[in-house]
Protein backbone atom coordinates (compact mmCIF):
# COMPACT_ATOMS: atom_id res chain seq x y z
CA UNK A 1 0.00 0.00 0.00
CA UNK A 2 1.07 3.74 -1.12
CA UNK A 3 2.08 5.64 2.47
CA UNK A 4 -0.58 7.69 3.77
CA UNK A 5 0.11 11.19 2.19
CA UNK A 6 0.98 9.59 -1.50
CA UNK A 7 0.11 12.01 -4.09
CA UNK A 8 0.22 15.26 -1.86
CA UNK A 9 3.13 17.83 -2.44
CA UNK A 10 4.76 19.80 0.03
CA UNK A 11 7.03 23.00 -0.46
CA UNK A 12 9.33 23.31 2.22
CA UNK A 13 10.22 26.92 3.24
CA UNK A 14 11.69 26.23 6.32
CA UNK A 15 15.40 26.95 7.53
CA UNK A 16 14.95 25.65 11.56
CA UNK A 17 14.18 22.41 13.33
CA UNK A 18 10.34 23.35 13.91
CA UNK A 19 9.75 23.46 10.01
CA UNK A 20 11.80 20.90 8.64
CA UNK A 21 11.29 17.92 10.89
CA UNK A 22 7.63 19.25 10.02
CA UNK A 23 8.27 18.69 6.44
CA UNK A 24 10.35 15.62 6.87
CA UNK A 25 7.91 13.98 8.85
CA UNK A 26 5.09 14.80 5.97
CA UNK A 27 7.56 13.26 3.57
CA UNK A 28 7.85 9.79 5.77
CA UNK A 29 4.13 10.20 5.56
CA UNK A 30 4.59 9.96 1.77
CA UNK A 31 4.38 13.65 0.81
CA UNK A 32 6.50 14.64 -2.21
CA UNK A 33 8.20 17.44 -0.12
CA UNK A 34 10.16 20.14 -2.30
CA UNK A 35 12.91 21.93 -0.16
CA UNK A 36 13.33 25.63 -1.78
CA UNK A 37 16.33 26.91 -0.65
CA UNK A 38 18.74 29.92 -2.05
CA UNK A 39 21.71 29.14 -4.83
CA UNK A 40 24.12 30.38 -2.41
CA UNK A 41 24.17 30.33 1.69
CA UNK A 42 23.40 33.58 3.02
CA UNK A 43 25.92 35.57 3.91
CA UNK A 44 27.90 34.35 7.06
CA UNK A 45 26.10 31.01 6.69
CA UNK A 46 27.50 27.47 7.03
CA UNK A 47 27.97 26.21 3.22
CA UNK A 48 28.56 22.90 4.79
CA UNK A 49 25.02 22.66 6.02
CA UNK A 50 24.01 22.51 2.17
CA UNK A 51 25.33 19.29 1.58
CA UNK A 52 23.36 15.99 3.02
CA UNK A 53 26.30 14.13 4.80
CA UNK A 54 26.33 17.19 7.42
CA UNK A 55 24.33 15.34 10.07
CA UNK A 56 22.35 18.50 10.94
CA UNK A 57 21.31 18.47 6.80
CA UNK A 58 20.80 14.61 7.30
CA UNK A 59 18.93 14.41 10.30
CA UNK A 60 15.93 16.81 8.86
CA UNK A 61 15.94 16.43 4.95
CA UNK A 62 15.80 13.48 4.45
CA UNK A 63 13.09 11.74 1.88
CA UNK A 64 13.18 15.46 0.43
CA UNK A 65 14.10 17.28 -2.93
CA UNK A 66 16.11 20.47 -3.46
CA UNK A 67 15.49 23.45 -6.09
CA UNK A 68 17.55 26.26 -5.66
CA UNK A 69 15.72 29.52 -6.35
CA UNK A 70 16.89 33.24 -5.62
CA UNK A 71 13.44 34.39 -4.29
CA UNK A 72 14.91 37.82 -3.69
CA UNK A 73 15.04 38.09 -7.37
CA UNK A 74 11.35 38.94 -9.37
CA UNK A 75 12.11 36.16 -12.05
CA UNK A 76 12.41 33.46 -8.21
CA UNK A 77 9.35 34.72 -7.03
CA UNK A 78 7.67 33.96 -10.46
CA UNK A 79 9.09 30.32 -10.09
CA UNK A 80 7.57 29.87 -6.68
CA UNK A 81 3.89 30.94 -7.75
CA UNK A 82 4.50 28.25 -10.19
CA UNK A 83 5.61 25.80 -7.29
CA UNK A 84 2.98 26.74 -5.35
CA UNK A 85 -0.14 26.52 -7.99
CA UNK A 86 0.94 22.76 -8.02
CA UNK A 87 1.20 22.20 -4.26
CA UNK A 88 -0.89 21.16 -1.19
CA UNK A 89 0.74 22.60 1.77
CA UNK A 90 3.77 25.25 2.20
CA UNK A 91 5.28 25.67 5.52
CA UNK A 92 7.57 28.63 6.17
CA UNK A 93 9.42 29.74 9.43
CA UNK A 94 10.35 33.00 8.81
CA UNK A 95 9.57 36.42 11.41
CA UNK A 96 6.36 38.09 10.40
CA UNK A 97 7.01 40.13 7.13
CA UNK A 98 9.81 38.27 5.78
CA UNK A 99 7.57 36.14 3.46
CA UNK A 100 5.75 39.07 1.92
CA UNK A 101 9.21 41.04 1.51
CA UNK A 102 9.64 37.88 -1.00
CA UNK A 103 6.27 38.36 -2.86
CA UNK A 104 5.26 34.53 -0.90
CA UNK A 105 3.02 35.47 1.94
CA UNK A 106 -0.65 34.07 2.26
CA UNK A 107 -2.30 36.40 0.58
CA UNK A 108 -0.39 36.31 -2.70
CA UNK A 109 -0.34 33.05 -2.90
CA UNK A 110 -3.50 32.21 -1.77
CA UNK A 111 -4.90 34.02 -5.32
CA UNK A 112 -2.31 31.61 -7.29
CA UNK A 113 -3.98 28.61 -5.19
CA UNK A 114 -6.92 28.87 -3.73
CA UNK A 115 -6.44 25.40 -1.93
CA UNK A 116 -3.09 25.69 -0.59
CA UNK A 117 -2.90 24.87 3.18
CA UNK A 118 -0.13 27.66 4.43
CA UNK A 119 1.55 27.23 7.79
CA UNK A 120 3.72 29.82 9.18
CA UNK A 121 6.06 28.32 12.35
CA UNK A 122 7.28 31.61 14.35
CA UNK A 123 8.55 31.97 18.17
CA UNK A 124 5.70 34.46 19.20
CA UNK A 125 3.03 34.20 16.30
CA UNK A 126 1.93 36.17 13.69
CA UNK A 127 0.65 39.13 15.89
CA UNK A 128 1.42 39.93 19.62
CA UNK A 129 3.73 42.42 21.08
CA UNK A 130 6.37 39.90 20.53
CA UNK A 131 5.74 39.20 17.10
CA UNK A 132 8.86 40.47 15.55
CA UNK A 133 11.21 39.40 18.08
CA UNK A 134 14.05 36.51 17.20
CA UNK A 135 14.02 33.99 19.85
CA UNK A 136 15.01 29.89 19.84
CA UNK A 137 14.07 26.94 22.14
CA UNK A 138 15.51 28.54 25.63
CA UNK A 139 13.69 31.90 25.23
CA UNK A 140 10.45 29.90 24.44
CA UNK A 141 10.71 27.53 27.27
CA UNK A 142 12.10 30.59 29.92
CA UNK A 143 8.79 32.41 28.88
CA UNK A 144 6.61 29.77 29.17
CA UNK A 145 7.48 29.37 32.88
CA UNK A 146 9.15 25.56 32.07
CA UNK A 147 12.49 26.54 32.87
CA UNK A 148 11.72 27.96 36.27
CA UNK A 149 10.37 24.85 36.86
CA UNK A 150 12.99 22.80 35.85
CA UNK A 151 15.64 23.53 38.49
CA UNK A 152 18.19 21.37 39.64
CA UNK A 153 19.74 20.62 43.14
CA UNK A 154 22.24 23.76 42.60
CA UNK A 155 18.85 25.78 42.46
CA UNK A 156 19.45 26.90 38.94
CA UNK A 157 17.07 26.41 35.79
CA UNK A 158 18.56 23.78 33.71
CA UNK A 159 18.55 23.99 29.70
CA UNK A 160 17.24 20.55 28.49
CA UNK A 161 19.03 18.61 25.97
CA UNK A 162 16.37 18.48 23.53
CA UNK A 163 14.11 21.13 22.13
CA UNK A 164 11.12 20.86 23.43
CA UNK A 165 9.65 24.11 22.35
CA UNK A 166 10.90 23.74 19.08
CA UNK A 167 9.59 20.04 18.44
CA UNK A 168 6.46 19.90 20.82
CA UNK A 169 5.44 23.45 20.46
CA UNK A 170 6.54 24.19 17.17
CA UNK A 171 6.62 20.59 15.13
CA UNK A 172 4.06 18.81 16.45
CA UNK A 173 1.44 21.41 16.47
CA UNK A 174 2.21 22.34 12.81
CA UNK A 175 1.47 18.76 11.58
CA UNK A 176 -1.51 18.32 13.96
CA UNK A 177 -2.74 21.35 11.97
CA UNK A 178 -1.79 20.98 8.97
CA UNK A 179 -3.77 17.35 8.65
CA UNK A 180 -6.43 18.59 10.06
CA UNK A 181 -6.65 21.75 7.29
CA UNK A 182 -6.21 18.81 4.73
CA UNK A 183 -9.49 17.25 6.25
CA UNK A 184 -10.88 20.33 6.45
CA UNK A 185 -10.01 21.40 2.44
CA UNK A 186 -12.30 17.94 1.79
CA UNK A 187 -15.43 19.47 2.77
CA UNK A 188 -14.94 22.91 2.34
CA UNK A 189 -12.30 23.00 -0.60
CA UNK A 190 -10.30 25.83 0.46
CA UNK A 191 -6.95 26.30 1.80
CA UNK A 192 -6.41 28.02 4.86
CA UNK A 193 -3.41 29.84 6.75
CA UNK A 194 -2.02 28.32 9.91
CA UNK A 195 -0.28 30.46 11.99
CA UNK A 196 2.30 28.03 14.82
CA UNK A 197 3.72 30.13 17.69
CA UNK A 198 6.35 27.93 19.73
CA UNK A 199 5.69 29.84 22.82
CA UNK A 200 2.26 28.95 22.65
CA UNK A 201 2.92 25.37 22.26
CA UNK A 202 4.81 25.38 24.98
CA UNK A 203 2.55 27.04 27.24
CA UNK A 204 0.30 23.86 25.93
CA UNK A 205 2.74 21.86 27.53
CA UNK A 206 2.16 22.79 30.88
CA UNK A 207 -1.43 21.19 30.81
CA UNK A 208 -1.32 19.73 34.80
CA UNK A 209 0.31 22.90 36.27
CA UNK A 210 -1.45 25.66 34.56
CA UNK A 211 -4.94 24.40 37.00
CA UNK A 212 -2.11 25.74 40.24
CA UNK A 213 -0.65 28.86 38.38
CA UNK A 214 -2.64 30.58 40.72
CA UNK A 215 -2.70 28.78 43.63
CA UNK A 216 -0.56 28.00 47.13
CA UNK A 217 -0.25 24.34 45.63
CA UNK A 218 2.56 25.12 42.92
CA UNK A 219 4.34 27.36 44.83
CA UNK A 220 4.29 24.16 48.29
CA UNK A 221 5.63 21.83 45.47
CA UNK A 222 8.77 23.50 45.55
CA UNK A 223 10.68 24.82 42.44
CA UNK A 224 12.52 21.27 41.48
CA UNK A 225 10.97 19.01 43.95
CA UNK A 226 7.35 18.66 43.15
CA UNK A 227 5.93 15.09 42.71
CA UNK A 228 7.22 15.00 38.86
CA UNK A 229 10.16 16.94 39.34
CA UNK A 230 12.47 15.00 41.90
CA UNK A 231 10.06 15.67 45.26
CA UNK A 232 9.08 11.74 45.85
CA UNK A 233 10.52 8.59 45.71
CA UNK A 234 8.27 6.79 44.32
CA UNK A 235 8.99 8.73 41.14
CA UNK A 236 13.26 9.65 40.92
CA UNK A 237 15.91 9.21 39.72
CA UNK A 238 18.65 6.86 41.63
CA UNK A 239 22.72 6.70 41.72
CA UNK A 240 23.74 2.82 42.04
CA UNK A 241 26.93 1.52 43.77
CA UNK A 242 29.17 1.72 40.33
CA UNK A 243 28.38 5.16 39.42
CA UNK A 244 25.32 4.14 36.82
CA UNK A 245 21.54 5.48 37.55
CA UNK A 246 18.30 3.96 37.93
CA UNK A 247 14.94 5.66 36.65
CA UNK A 248 12.13 4.78 39.19
CA UNK A 249 8.39 5.56 38.50
CA UNK A 250 6.70 3.94 40.69
CA UNK A 251 3.40 6.27 41.07
CA UNK A 252 0.91 3.73 41.58
CA UNK A 253 1.15 2.00 45.29
CA UNK A 254 1.13 -1.20 44.08
CA UNK A 255 4.36 -0.78 42.21
CA UNK A 256 5.86 1.20 44.81
CA UNK A 257 5.40 -1.78 47.10
CA UNK A 258 6.82 -4.28 44.90
CA UNK A 259 9.63 -1.78 44.56
CA UNK A 260 10.19 -1.50 48.73
CA UNK A 261 10.08 -5.24 48.63
CA UNK A 262 13.07 -5.49 46.38
CA UNK A 263 14.63 -3.26 48.27
CA UNK A 264 13.87 -4.85 51.37
CA UNK A 265 12.55 -1.93 53.30
CA UNK A 266 8.73 -2.69 53.75
CA UNK A 267 9.23 0.37 56.16
CA UNK A 268 9.08 3.12 52.89
CA UNK A 269 5.75 1.43 51.34
CA UNK A 270 3.66 4.26 53.43
CA UNK A 271 6.81 7.39 52.67
CA UNK A 272 5.95 7.09 48.89
CA UNK A 273 5.55 10.73 48.49
CA UNK A 274 7.23 11.99 51.68
CA UNK A 275 10.35 13.76 50.49
CA UNK A 276 11.92 13.42 54.07
CA UNK A 277 12.50 10.00 53.15
CA UNK A 278 14.48 10.55 49.49
CA UNK A 279 17.99 10.41 51.93
CA UNK A 280 17.11 6.58 52.91
CA UNK A 281 15.65 5.74 49.56
CA UNK A 282 19.33 6.93 47.91
CA UNK A 283 21.47 5.04 50.42
CA UNK A 284 19.71 2.01 49.61
CA UNK A 285 20.25 2.33 46.11
CA UNK A 286 23.71 3.34 46.41
CA UNK A 287 24.47 -0.05 47.81
CA UNK A 288 24.20 -2.23 45.22
CA UNK A 289 25.43 -1.72 42.11
CA UNK A 290 22.73 -1.85 38.62
CA UNK A 291 23.23 -5.07 37.35
CA UNK A 292 22.16 -6.40 41.04
CA UNK A 293 18.85 -4.01 41.17
CA UNK A 294 17.93 -4.82 37.85
CA UNK A 295 18.20 -8.60 38.72
CA UNK A 296 16.32 -7.79 41.38
CA UNK A 297 13.41 -5.86 40.25
CA UNK A 298 13.05 -6.96 36.32
CA UNK A 299 11.28 -9.93 37.81
CA UNK A 300 8.82 -7.92 39.52
CA UNK A 301 7.58 -6.22 36.72
CA UNK A 302 7.74 -2.62 38.08
CA UNK A 303 8.21 0.68 35.92
CA UNK A 304 11.98 0.48 36.80
CA UNK A 305 15.00 1.58 33.85
CA UNK A 306 18.60 2.36 33.15
CA UNK A 307 19.65 5.58 32.49
CA UNK A 308 21.07 4.92 29.43
CA UNK A 309 23.19 6.86 27.14
CA UNK A 310 21.70 7.95 23.70
CA UNK A 311 24.25 5.28 21.81
CA UNK A 312 23.37 2.67 24.55
CA UNK A 313 19.48 3.63 23.86
CA UNK A 314 20.41 2.72 20.07
CA UNK A 315 21.88 -0.61 20.66
CA UNK A 316 18.68 -1.65 23.22
CA UNK A 317 16.96 -4.96 22.67
CA UNK A 318 14.03 -3.31 22.63
CA UNK A 319 14.81 -0.37 20.27
CA UNK A 320 16.12 -2.39 18.04
CA UNK A 321 13.57 -5.54 17.30
CA UNK A 322 11.04 -2.50 17.04
CA UNK A 323 13.05 -1.01 14.32
CA UNK A 324 12.81 2.09 15.59
CA UNK A 325 16.35 3.83 14.04
CA UNK A 326 17.62 2.98 10.98
CA UNK A 327 20.99 4.23 9.39
CA UNK A 328 21.25 5.51 6.25
CA UNK A 329 23.70 4.62 3.05
CA UNK A 330 26.38 7.39 4.80
CA UNK A 331 26.27 5.82 8.00
CA UNK A 332 24.32 8.31 9.84
CA UNK A 333 21.52 6.87 12.37
CA UNK A 334 17.90 8.17 12.21
CA UNK A 335 14.87 7.90 13.95
CA UNK A 336 11.98 6.15 11.57
CA UNK A 337 8.77 7.57 11.74
CA UNK A 338 7.71 7.08 15.55
CA UNK A 339 4.02 5.40 14.20
CA UNK A 340 3.53 1.84 12.51
CA UNK A 341 0.60 1.96 10.20
CA UNK A 342 -1.36 -1.58 9.43
CA UNK A 343 -2.41 -0.53 6.07
CA UNK A 344 -0.40 2.58 4.87
CA UNK A 345 3.31 2.20 6.14
CA UNK A 346 5.26 5.48 6.36
CA UNK A 347 8.00 5.32 3.57
CA UNK A 348 11.46 4.43 4.16
CA UNK A 349 13.26 7.33 3.35
CA UNK A 350 15.80 8.52 1.13
CA UNK A 351 18.85 10.79 1.83
CA UNK A 352 18.51 14.14 2.16
CA UNK A 353 19.70 16.10 -1.03
CA UNK A 354 22.45 18.38 -1.45
CA UNK A 355 21.47 21.90 -2.14
CA UNK A 356 19.74 21.77 -5.42
CA UNK A 357 20.05 18.66 -6.57
CA UNK A 358 16.77 18.30 -8.13
CA UNK A 359 16.61 21.89 -9.56
CA UNK A 360 16.37 20.99 -13.51
CA UNK A 361 14.31 17.94 -12.90
CA UNK A 362 11.39 20.00 -11.20
CA UNK A 363 11.74 23.26 -13.23
CA UNK A 364 12.10 21.00 -16.69
CA UNK A 365 10.42 17.88 -16.11
CA UNK A 366 7.34 19.04 -13.84
CA UNK A 367 7.23 22.68 -14.52
CA UNK A 368 8.06 22.19 -17.92
CA UNK A 369 10.85 25.11 -18.63
CA UNK A 370 12.85 24.48 -21.52
CA UNK A 371 16.57 23.81 -20.57
CA UNK A 372 18.27 26.96 -22.36
CA UNK A 373 15.69 28.63 -20.37
CA UNK A 374 17.29 26.58 -17.17
CA UNK A 375 20.28 27.50 -18.24
CA UNK A 376 19.59 31.35 -18.39
CA UNK A 377 18.01 31.36 -15.53
CA UNK A 378 21.07 30.09 -13.52
CA UNK A 379 23.20 32.30 -15.83
CA UNK A 380 21.61 35.32 -13.93
CA UNK A 381 21.27 33.70 -10.74
CA UNK A 382 18.17 33.41 -10.20
CA UNK A 383 18.50 29.33 -10.05
CA UNK A 384 21.02 27.12 -8.68
CA UNK A 385 22.09 23.47 -8.73
CA UNK A 386 21.57 22.46 -12.63
CA UNK A 387 25.33 22.71 -13.87
CA UNK A 388 26.92 19.49 -12.60
CA UNK A 389 24.39 17.90 -11.31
Amino acid sequence: MRPPLAGYRVLDLAHLLPGELTTMWLAFLGADVIKVEPPEPPAGGLTMLRERANPYRAALNRHKRSVAINLKHPEGQALLHRLAHTADVLVEGFRPGVMARLGADYATLRAVNPRLIYCSISGYGQEGPYAHRPGHDNNYLALAGLLEHNRGHDGLPHLLPVQLADVGGGTFPALVAILAALLAREATGKGQHLDVAMLDGALAWTYLLLPLSHTPHLEALGLGAGLLTGGAPCYNVYETADGHFLAVGALEPKFWQRVCEALERPDLVARAFDSSALPEVRAVFRAHTLETWLARLSPEEVPVTPVRSLAEALDDAHVRARRSVAWDEDGLPYARFPVRFSLTPAAEPSPAPNAGQHTAEILEGELGLPAEEIRRLEAAGVIGGVTGR
